[in-house]
Parts: structure tokens; sequence; C-alpha cells
């Protein structure tokens, strides 16, 4: 399983994140912004037409609608689809202009079925471990509300606490995965190596890029085109000051 071996052992400056990840996006606004923007209405679209679709299921003589139901399974499909095409055009603008490589439209929106697919299995792993984490923690309050129904809520924060670790251990994941170019797995065991020691300051650039998407959501969701690529920017950023910014051009590995 390959590796990415960090830079520097100094913990990530959160600071000096957000201030390069906010120059990297005013470097290219427009470009950003442009693609969120088509690809976002896309996939907002895609979510308007499935649960209007999915409410068809069941037809006036309370037979199964087949035509709903494909309709609903392709919004679905388009839905995950442009999810992952907008995560990794983003990430490639944001690599692009960390190496002074002024990113175009075109640059964005060229797919990557490569890279796509090893963002769903990155963000499947993580689904799947915050599930079981979830589900380990109901079981074990479940068995102690037999026992010491007092002791209940313990396993319950005990799994909050849990999530919280592993969310702000993967917080740069999606970088690894996408400009580091790794399998999910070791995309896992990468951020997982590099951040460990710096826990807490990996914690605060999470608190900080989610401050950031949900200030993007008070502004009726319009201001997500603009907090979602400073985010991905910011990213990008901390990633930059643990591992080597790797060259567009060189080959992928096989």
């Amino acid at each position: 399983m390959t590796l990415l071996r960090p830079i520097s052992s100094d913990p990530i400056a959160i600071r000096q994140a957000l201030e390069r990840g906010w120059a990297t996006f005013a470097s290219c606004p427009w470009v950003l912004m442009g693609f969120t923007l088509v690809v976002g209405g896309i996939n907002l679209l895609s979510q308007v037409l499935y649960r209007y679709e999915s409410d068809r299921f069941i037809g006036l003589f309370g037979r199964v609608d087949g035509l709903a139901v494909a309709l609903a399974g392709a919004a679905w499909l388009a839905y995950a689809l442009s999810s992952l095409w907008l995560v990794v055009g983003l990430m490639r603008g944001a690599q692009m202009a960390l190496g002074r490589q002024p990113p175009r439209f075109s640059d964005l929106a060229r797919l990557d079925g490569r890279a796509m697919a090893r963002c769903f299995g990155t963000l499947v792993l993580i689904l799947a471990l915050n599930a079981l984490i979830v589900r380990l923690a109901q079981a074990s309050a479940f068995l102690l509300t037999l026992i010491q129904p007092w002791l209940a809520p313990l396993p319950l924060v005990a799994g909050v606490a849990m999530a919280v670790y592993l969310a702000a251990d993967q917080i740069l994941c999606l970088p690894l995965t996408l400009m580091g170019r790794l399998t999910p797995l070791g995309a896992f065991r990468s951020g997982r190596a590099a951040v460990d020691p710096h826990w807490l300051h990996a914690l605060g650039l999470t608190l900080v890029v989610l401050l950031i998407l949900l200030a993007g959501f008070l502004v009726l969701l319009v201001g997500l085109v603009a907090a979602l690529p400073i985010t991905i920017c910011t990213l990008a950023a901390a990633y930059e000051q643990l591992f080597e910014l790797p060259d567009l051009n060189r080959p992928r590995p096989t």
C-alpha cells in the first residue's frame, strides 16, 4: 500500500492555511465560483428531481410507477456524479493555483474517472467508519440500559468523541486522495500518520472549515458558491504544508 511521507513534522499552521487558501482563491475566483455554480446547479436540480419523483413511486391506483422509479434513479446517479465532479474539479483548480498555473474552466470541468473513483472510495470509507461508530455506540448503550440505565449515555458520548476524532484525523483525506493520488486506505493511513501527533491543530482547522461552510449556508446557499471553493483551497494549502505539492504533469501511478 502506497503511503506519502510528510515533508514536515510541524503541526498545521491554521492561520497560514487560511491566508494561503484565501490567496489561492483570490487568484482565480471567477473560474472557481463559475465551476461551482454550474456543477452545483446540476447537483441541486438532481436533488429536486429525485425528491419529486420519489414522491410519485406509487401511482393513483396503488401501482408502482416504473417511470418515476427510473427518473429517481437517474437523478440520484446524477447527484452522486456531480458531487464527485465538483470536488475533483475544485481540488484540481486549487492545486493548479497553488502551483502558479492559472486554471481555466475547461481544466476544472475535465472529467477524471480515476480521481472520481478514488474520491468516492474515500468518502465511502469515512462514512462506513462513522456508521460503525454509531452502531457500536447504540448497541453499547442498549446493553448498558439493561444493566445500569444511568450508564446508557456513556457509550453515546464516547461515540460522539470518536466521530469528532475521526473528522479531525482525516481532515486531509480528500487532498491526499486527489492531489497525492492515493488509494482510500493509503490516504487514510497517510493522513493519520501526519495528523495524529498534532491532532488539536487539525481539530482547529476542522472547526474553521466548518464555520466557513456554515457561513455559506446562512447566506441562503448562494454563499456556498464562494464558501466551497475557499474551503477546498484552504485544505489544499494545509496539504501543501505537510506534503510535497505534486507536479500535475507527472505520470499517474499504475
